[in-house]
């Protein structure tokens, strides 16, 4: 007995090393005999990896030409105000002005980006500050034809007139100042052959926003002489005719000035 149990064990101990065996085996064989199945496999992940590679879903970068891209009335927008901005500046030569007048005895302060300039003086322990606006020059086109049309009436009549001096309107506000008490405030309009004072009001520091103060009558309202003593008023000051046409010579050229960089400031815009 002890002989057949011996014989037992030793046949199923060769048998169990022979089943682990047999699986590796036939593994192995596998691999290395079937070499079409295995290539097919490969070419068919490759393939699936290739069509990944085809449809992938477009990143941010992508997204981001997409959005910086344009569209065309852009460009044409673009190229019409570049063409502005070449004309203006060929016509910035246009714009001269002279000397100030040996009479003016202004500082001018002119902020760029401003529509008005500012004069400013010291007379007499008044501080003048003075609000030039810029003139209206829409009416100019009219005024060229109308001179053209007269112009041709008289060279049709044998008559050759010789033109003067052209009046330049300016609107501005004049604000006299003392050290105390309250403050002159004129709306003129000065030409250049006289002042016009549309009105006259007199600002008190004291009273609050929300009052509404008695700035006084209508300034035509006033008696004549009354009037003609604040015109003298004025011109001792430095608001004189002969300012006028240098100062509306000033506030066209300012004007072209500002509209040439408003125009550089759009085409920035657009550009960006």
């Amino acid at each position: 007995m002890a002989t057949l149990s011996r014989m037992m064990k030793k046949a199923a101990s060769s048998v169990i090393p022979l089943a682990n065996r047999t699986p590796c085996r036939n593994y192995t064989s596998a691999i290395f005999t079937t070499p079409l199945k295995t290539s097919t496999a490969i070419r068919t992940v490759t393939s699936s990896s290739n069509l990944f590679r085809t449809t992938s879903i477009p990143t941010n970068r992508h997204f981001s030409a997409l959005a910086k891209k344009k569209p065309d009335s852009d460009d044409t927008l673009l190229r019409v105000i570049e063409s502005e901005i070449d004309d203006a500046e060929e016509e910035a030569g246009d714009f001269e002005v002279g000397e100030a007048p040996s009479e003016f005895p202004f500082k001018i302060v002119d902020n760029e980006g401003a529509e008005t300039i500012t004069l400013t003086r010291n007379y007499q322990g008044e501080e003048i500050k003075v609000t030039v606006y810029k003139p209206d020059l829409s009416g100019d086109d009219e005024e060229d034809e109308e001179e053209d049309q007269d112009n041709q009436e008289a060279n049709q009549g044998g008559e050759e007139e010789e033109e003067e001096g052209v009046s330049q309107p300016v609107d501005m506000v004049v604000t006299v100042t003392k050290k105390a008490g309250p403050t002159l405030e004129f709306d003129v309009m000065v030409e250049a052959d006289e002042i016009t004072i549309n009105n006259l009001a007199v600002k008190n520091p004291n009273v609050s926003d929300e009052d509404i103060a008695y700035e006084g009558p209508e300034f035509s309202s006033l008696d004549e002489e009354l009037q003609e003593a604040f015109h003298t008023y004025l011109e001792v000051r430095g608001i004189k005719p002969s300012i006028a046409n240098f100062l509306h010579d000033y506030m066209v050229k300012k004007e072209h000035k500002e509209y040439t960089a408003w125009l550089k400031n759009l085409k920035n815009f657009i550009a960006n």
